[in-house]
């Protein structure tokens, strides 16, 4: 799961340099979901979406794919590589303030003590700007791409448990890739002198790695339970990120980024470790979606 997260945000910057935000949402979404298709068809697999499952699939459909993936993109016009995965994996934050307002959930003092760190490591990322990596306000796209992706898995959870997790991520991406073509420009939104063959080695990337198998990985691993075990691993996706970035574009994160990082990382880990008073199954545990 780490090898097939650990590239996306990288391959989105590459990606940016070719198509812009809108039109890279599309492209690897659809792309995607062309890929599953054949998948299916190869494998003579039935699809089991019904009419039941429609108003869920759309939701999720609309905020993982669709909403999650403009937003991401957006920000990663300004923001690198290894500062987005810093970024993104405050999901649980947001997963918890989710439970705290609809399902009453709390946690202990540690518990609070991790979201405080969290929060200012996010707020010093966000302010400590670096003319060296164009780093900007743009990372508040991330962080609404990081809330987008906790409302997302809570939304999308009950589907795994009726739907294979291949069929979750066909339907995802073909109705989020749908979803946003309105909003594509492809006459004046792709930049012809950068399609060469790093952008389309990236492109490859997200469809393949970071949509078909990624998604697919996490799909699997949150049907077979809502506490995802293996999910510590993902905060070393962060530091893959900072190095694929720093060896492929040569971004350097500034000082706050570094700083900020460690606070929002150790606040998280601080806030999955914590014994909450109450807990519910109704809302699983939330880990980073690519």
């Amino acid at each position: 799961m780490v090898v097939t997260s650990a590239p996306t945000y990288v391959a989105t910057r590459q990606a940016l340099t070719g198509l812009s935000p809108q039109d890279l949402t599309a492209v690897r979404f659809l792309g995607a979901a062309v890929v599953l298709g054949i998948f299916l068809l190869v494998r003579r697999q039935s699809l089991r979406l019904r009419t039941r499952h429609l108003p869920r699939m759309i939701a999720t459909a609309l905020l993982g794919y669709a909403g999650y993936g403009l937003l991401l993109n957006v920000g990663q016009t300004t923001v690198p590589a290894g500062t987005t995965s810093l970024l993104l994996n405050i999901s649980p934050v947001f997963a918890f303030f989710l439970g705290f307002v609809v399902l009453k959930e709390r946690t202990s003092l540690l518990g609070y003590t991790g979201i405080v760190v969290a929060v200012i490591g996010v707020v010093i990322i966000t302010l400590g700007g670096s003319s060296a990596v164009g780093f900007n306000m743009s990372a508040l796209y991330i962080v609404a791409a990081a809330l987008v992706l906790a409302v997302f898995l809570i939304v999308q959870q009950p589907l795994l448990r009726e739907l294979p997790a291949v069929e979750v991520v066909f339907w995802g991406s073909a109705l989020g890739g749908l979803a946003t073509l309105p909003a594509t420009d492809f006459a004046g939104g792709v930049n012809q002198s950068q399609l060469g063959v790093g952008f389309w080695f990236a492109l490859l990337v997200l469809i393949v790695v970071s949509t078909c198998l990624a998604y697919g990985f996490w799909n699997v691993s949150l049907a077979r339970t809502s506490v995802a075990q293996g999910g510590s691993l993902l905060y070393v996706v962060p530091v893959f990120s900072l190095l694929l970035g720093w060896w492929l574009f040569g971004e350097v994160p500034s000082i706050a980024a570094w700083i900020g990082g460690v606070l929002a990382l150790a606040g998280v880990v601080v806030l999955s470790i914590a014994r909450p008073r109450v807990r519910s199954s109704a809302l699983p545990a939330v880990q980073v979606v690519p």
